[in-house]
């Protein structure tokens, strides 16, 4: 007998941990590892190295996420064949998304715009491509097989802080190419994908029940998690009300649906002296909550969400089947690894920090703690709990918070939890007895219609119910440790100390202009968007593009870092002319962003040359265009933004006539440290970049 000591094996949870660790260096590093050091690493991490399981386990984590970022470049579109036109033979993999096209004529009913993913059956293609089908009649549904003319183009998003990371959405999915489709015919090649084919089945089913009923969009996104028929407007009403999580099939539907089908096999299974004799029901019922669970997710697309909420909730109920408590803390994150190990890629969602930070919060702050009588007192504090808890992560990733979202979510929370099991019971039933079920279902959109309308109208005449926010980390750190230390088990000393550290999150934020004025430029793509803010005042010059494909500048990208900023508003929008690449996002900025005052978007309210304005010190003129007729272009707003020591020059999409009379009228005030060039430039351009900067 070996009576050597040997180190005790390390607990789950550091394991865990450990392999997180991993998988998250290799994303915050700006390039993979070569080669030969991930090599040299995995030989570090083998036996007999004793003693070096959390080593072991860190390096796992980081092959298993270089391999798995490795894979999607060499799968990516490159970039020397971006625009390349080609026929690809293929399945449509997801639920198309259906929009009204428009254009420059606006709006065509017997058009639409489609956009869907791809999977070519060519291996030398990427995996999976996302494509738009821009006015079009054609009709796709998912699993079909298609012969689509594809233009296709490397994917890329904008270098933007704060705004949403498109490239980074894309990576998550496996979208190797984006493309627009310029022509298709449908084929024969068959591919069994029985779970896509049920949930476009129930999608067309759902849609010829309720025919234009307006709570169809949220009984599809409750029975199959296609959450494509909601509006822009919608969302911002989610957003604004904090309840983004109830409609989008997640934990909360899925624990719903999970604790309905625990509920009833508990009541039932007795019924059965056999069945009660071979399995005791309570875990006869953990079992069918844990499979009704998995069930729901593959319904909804088994996407990121429903993965992580399905398998959570498995875990934790295939860990209590032995007849001991089972550790929830070391189940969470045994949980977190497993998906990570699956896919490394799903660490970049916030929604996977936010789901798995919602159940450690629950069972953090609910550990011996909620002793009041009765169900609501509970709930009450459940909800608030849950709000301070996560609040420090919802400001990290969505640079602000919805203070009415606790509010909201006493009355919405138990709302969805009669509706959603009552909607998917409508829709089996109409398939089964159509006489009785699209009656019922049509009662349950109506009740989810009136739900949604509360939504909008609470998000419309609340006062700020979104508060933007961009609190410096130290702060937000320190919010989080004050909300673990007021929430933490009884008998923990010092607890009045939580309170200051709340402190940081309600002072207002520090202007963050360096010198008399800062200006950025935001990367909108083809077009124009730059916001110059002085110490008390701020100026958009130009909102940037919106696009058919849905990309739309304003909402993407303006508003998150104006937001982002801690603003509610902008002091002024100058419009320096209507052409769509510098005007579509004027909309979604006006929509989201306070606008207190406008300028060139209306010939009320047209710029003209002698015009201007001071804010802190620092001048603003507008130097065009003057009462001449120009072109489009030409009429572009030219304005002058300057202090001691420096200026900047805005130019719109000024041309050749409109330069040479800048350079000939205002040749002093055409000097400046910066100048953003015209879009469209022209020989002239250079002469008067050499002009205006030399």
């Amino acid at each position: 007998m070996d009576d050597r000591v040997r180190p005790a094996s390390p607990d789950v949870r550091k394991l865990s941990f450990a392999f997180v660790a991993g998988v998250l260096a290799t994303h915050a590093a700006t390039n993979l590892l070569p080669a030969w050091v991930l090599v040299l690493l995995g030989l570090s991490a083998l036996p007999p190295w004793r003693g070096r399981a959390l080593w072991s386990a860190a390096v796992l984590g980081l092959l298993i996420a270089s391999l798995h970022g490795q894979r999607y470049l060499d799968e990516r579109w490159p970039a020397a064949r971006h625009g390349e036109q080609i026929d690809v033979v293929g399945h449509v993999v997801s639920l198309p998304e259906r929009s009204l096209a428009t254009g420059r004529e606006g709006s065509d009913a017997d058009l639409h715009t489609l956009r869907f993913e791809f999977e070519p059956v060519d291996p030398a293609l990427p995996r999976r491509i996302r494509a738009s089908w821009y006015r079009t009649q054609t009709t796709l549904r998912g699993g079909d097989c298609w012969k689509l003319t594809l233009r296709v183009r490397t994917p890329h998003g904008s270098s933007n802080p704060r705004a949403f990371d498109y490239e980074g959405w894309l990576y998550r999915r496996g979208i190797g190419a984006v493309a627009t489709v310029r022509d298709g015919v449908p084929c024969a090649e068959e591919r069994p994908m029985p779970v896509l084919r049920a949930r476009q089945a129930i999608v067309d089913r759902i849609d010829a029940w309720l025919g234009e009923h307006p709570g169809k969009a949220m009984a599809v996104a409750l029975t199959v998690g296609d959450d494509a028929g909601f509006s822009d407007a919608d969302w911002d009403a989610f957003r604004r009300t904090g309840t983004s999580h109830l409609v989008a099939i997640s934990g909360f539907n899925i624990a719903i649906l999970a604790g309905l089908a625990f509920l009833l096999l508990r009541w039932t299974w007795p019924a059965s002296m056999r069945l009660a004799l071979r399995l005791p029901a309570q875990k006869a019922a953990m079992v069918a909550a844990a499979i009704a669970g998995l069930g729901y997710g593959l319904l909804a697309g088994w996407e990121s969400p429903a993965q992580r909420a399905a398998l959570m909730l498995a875990l934790l109920l295939l860990a209590a089947l032995p007849d001991r408590r089972a550790d929830p803390s070391r189940v969470l994150a045994f949980a977190l690894a497993l998906m990570l190990a699956f896919d490394p890629a799903a660490a970049l969602a916030p929604g996977l920090w936010l789901s798995f930070g919602a159940v450690a919060a629950i069972f953090y702050s609910t550990a011996g703690r909620l002793r009041a009588p009765g169900v609501a007192v509970v709930a009450v504090k459940l909800q608030m709990m849950l709000s301070v808890l996560l609040a420090p992560l919802t400001l990290y990733f969505f640079d602000g918070a919805a203070w009415l979202g606790p509010f909201v979510n006493l009355l919405a929370v138990p709302a969805m939890a009669v509706l959603t099991p009552l909607v998917l019971a409508a829709v089996a039933l109409a398939e089964v007895i159509p006489s009785l079920g699209v009656p019922a279902l049509g009662w349950v959109a109506d009740a989810l219609h009136l739900l949604q309308v509360s939504f909008a109208w609470i998000a419309t005449h609340a006062p700020s119910a979104w508060i933007p926010a961009a609190p410096p980390l130290a702060a937000l750190l320190m919010s989080l440790f004050g909300a673990l230390l007021l929430f933490a088990p009884r008998g923990w000393p010092l607890r009045w100390l939580a309170l200051p550290c709340f402190v940081p999150l309600l002072l207002p934020p520090q202007a963050p202009v360096h010198g008399p004025f800062e200006m950025t430029v935001l990367d909108v793509g083809q077009g124009l968007a730059v916001l110059v803010r002085t110490p008390h005042h701020s100026l958009l010059y130009d909102a940037g593009p919106a696009f058919e494909d849905g990309f739309d500048a304003g909402e993407s990208v303006v508003a998150p870092y104006i937001l982002g900023l801690g603003q509610r508003d902008v002091d002024r929008l100058l419009l320096s002319h209507g052409d769509s690449d510098h005007s579509g996002g004027v909309p979604a900025v006006r929509r989201l962003v306070g606008v207190r005052d406008e300028l060139g978007t209306l010939p009320a309210n047209a710029c003209h040359e002698g015009q201007g304005w001071e804010w802190d010190g620092v001048r603003f003129e507008l130097l065009h265009p003057d009462a001449g007729t120009w072109s489009d272009n030409n009429r572009s707003c030219v304005m002058r933004v300057s202090a001691p020591g420096f200026s900047a020059l805005l130019t719109g999409d000024i041309e050749r006539g409109a330069e040479a009379r800048l350079l000939d009228v205002h040749a002093g005030a055409m000097k400046a440290d910066v100048l953003i060039a015209p879009h469209h430039g022209s020989l002239l351009t250079l002469f008067l970049f050499n002009s205006v900067i030399l």
